[in-house]
């Protein structure tokens, strides 16, 4: 089986049959103490949750709901960024037996949490604020409260109760989360409903980066299997500090560390949506890392390169480890290894399944350009061919993948999991790569951002490599632009230096030099995209990566292309 792209690494180490009541009843026992979760705002102001408190709010909330009127199986909407609200909030929803869905606020017009919640069938509360904008915008599809917490009029047909979190003044929400908690303590003793780890506990949202975001549920199960598959690589220990900056509504943010290990978790109350400010965004991570002596450190991958210059010093440098998630790498983050962490690991991994492949590097000798290593326990990968066969290592096709903790479709949507998901539980990534002779995983772009030309079919992943080895290109991205003789075009967004003179004949020299096409092929005038825009940033989406269909938005605004 050594010459066929199929790999497996068994599970070792038995799964935790665990809810998140058993974990947080445990710490709370064990080290009351401790210091649970730190969070830090911009201007560097601390506050922190020990795991005794952590569990006293969360069952405070979780009474307040219940006397609320939430029900086992019942879906609350959670909106708020990485705030002590949100932590105890989530898991009060979820020792009430309920369900947190995780709400991004990515238009002003709210219609993308409307649509989420409406998916859901069942949310009867959202716990929003935090900002005098995010209330702005859940008026939009909310006409108010009355002074119990009941909706008057609402877009969501299920939606029966609103609670704001923050103090900015807001008359027609007047039912707060310090409503909630006095409703605990006047109904103290109130009992909590029995949990089961198969019972679902949170629901994540798709980045939603080509399109409508995708629902995604999680049980207690889910959320305590990370422990035996991932340390392995991971090799984390109760003592370590974890920093992790991205949001907990993301798979990439959640707060995995903290319930599978008992570790100290520390992270910001804003994270980074755009390139443009991860200079400044690092600072503040390195001014945190160091006043906290973390050990660990889960790192977006621009802010993570700002490190490597040497500007930004951090005294707790070389740390344990950094990793990174979201996109393959290139060789250009080598320079972290040594500098910023004695082990650097990069993490390949879908919404709906998790982590699929780690990538450890020790020597920045062995970076491979957009290898992610090889699978974590519980995990089996195939790379299939477009006649759904087997291909042969390092041949390029769709990178499928079976997990011991199996994928539950998306909420409400069985059109979309039966596209994904087939009966032996195999799940289609929509990513195209290949297993090396070695067995590492290399993944080379998407199936779906496949530009055809002309019939011809061209990778965006390639021609963004090559373009993006300029010195003055800070990101690229290259996108399909629909054309009526040639079915699509390719279009190169640039973002490069403010003080670069480069010019577009300057970029588009580098193509035929670099393996995309040879001057002489006909595919020479195919390879080049037809249309380029140099921009000042990329529009983001909550978890970092780059909003695709705002961006063509964009795009086609600036070309004026109907």
């Amino acid at each position: 089986m050594e010459d066929i792209s199929y790999l497996c690494n068994p599970m070792v180490e038995p799964f935790v049959y665990e809810t998140i009541k058993d974990k947080l009843e445990r710490y709370s026992k064990e080290t009351p103490d401790k210091e649970a979760i730190v969070f830090y705002t911009p201007e560097f102001e601390r506050q922190s949750l020990t795991f005794g408190n952590l569990y006293r709010k969360s069952w405070e909330c979780a009474q307040g709901l219940i006397k609320l009127g939430i029900q086992p199986g019942d879906v609350v909407g959670l909106g708020l960024p990485n705030i002590p609200e949100w932590i105890f909030c989530h898991f009060g929803i979820a020792l009430a037996g309920a369900i947190t869905l995780g709400l991004s606020y990515l238009s002003n017009d709210g219609q993308n949490i409307v649509q989420a919640l409406n998916q859901s069938k069942k949310c009867t509360a959202i716990i929003f604020g935090d900002s005098a904008e995010k209330i702005d915008i859940v008026r939009q599809f909310v006409s108010g409260t009355n002074e119990n917490g009941r909706v008057l009029k609402t877009e969501v047909s299920s939606l029966k109760y609103a609670i704001r979190v923050g103090t900015e003044d807001a008359g027609d929400f007047p039912f707060t989360i310090g409503s909630l908690q006095q409703l605990a303590e006047f109904n103290f003793g109130i009992e909590l409903p029995i949990l089961l780890p198969d019972d679902v506990c949170i629901i994540m949202m798709t980045s939603g980066t080509t399109g409508q975001s995708k629902l995604i549920p999680k049980t207690h199960f889910h959320v305590s299997s990370v422990l035996p598959m991932t340390n392995q690589v991971m090799r984390m220990e109760k003592e370590d500090v974890i920093f992790n900056s991205q949001p907990f509504i993301w798979i990439g943010g959640y707060v995995f560390s903290l319930l599978n290990f008992g570790n100290t978790l520390v992270t910001v109350t804003s994270y980074l949506n755009n390139i443009s400010t991860a200079r400044q965004f690092a600072k503040l991570t390195a001014k945190v890392i160091e006043k906290e002596n973390c050990t660990f450190a889960g790192i977006y991958g621009p802010s993570l390169l700002e490190f490597s210059d040497g500007e930004i010093n951090c005294s707790s440098f070389p740390l344990k480890c950094v990793t990174t998630a979201g996109f393959p790498l290139s060789t250009n983050y080598a320079s972290v290894i040594g500098k910023v962490a004695r082990r650097f690991i990069n993490v390949y991994g879908t919404t709906e399944l998790g982590s699929i492949c780690y990538k450890e590097i020790v020597r920045p000798e062995d970076f491979e350009d957009y290898s992610v290593g090889s699978p974590v326990r519980g995990i089996e990968i195939t790379v299939l061919d477009q006649a759904g066969k087997l291909c042969k290592r390092n041949v390029t096709g769709e990178i499928n993948v079976r997990s011991s903790v199996r994928f539950l479709g998306y909420l409400n949507n069985q059109e979309k999991t039966i596209e994904v998901l087939d009966q032996s539980g195999w799940f289609k990534t929509n990513d195209i790569g290949y297993v090396t002779s070695d067995g590492q995983v290399v993944v080379s772009g998407r199936l779906s951002d496949v530009i055809i030309i002309g019939g011809w079919k061209m990778s965006p992943v390639h021609l963004e490599n090559v373009l993006s080895a300029h010195p003055d290109i800070l990101d690229v991205k290259v996108i399909a632009i629909e054309d009526k003789v040639m079915f699509q075009e390719a279009c190169a967004c640039l973002m490069k230096k403010p003080e670069s003179t480069t010019t577009w004949d300057d970029l588009k020299a580098l193509i035929p030099n670099k393996g995309i096409t040879k001057k002489e092929n006909i595919h020479n005038r195919l390879a080049v995209p037809k249309y380029h825009v140099f921009i000042d940033s990329f529009p983001r989406t909550i978890s970092g990566k780059v909003d695709k269909k705002q961006l063509k938005e964009e795009v086609l605004k600036v070309l004026k292309v109907k």
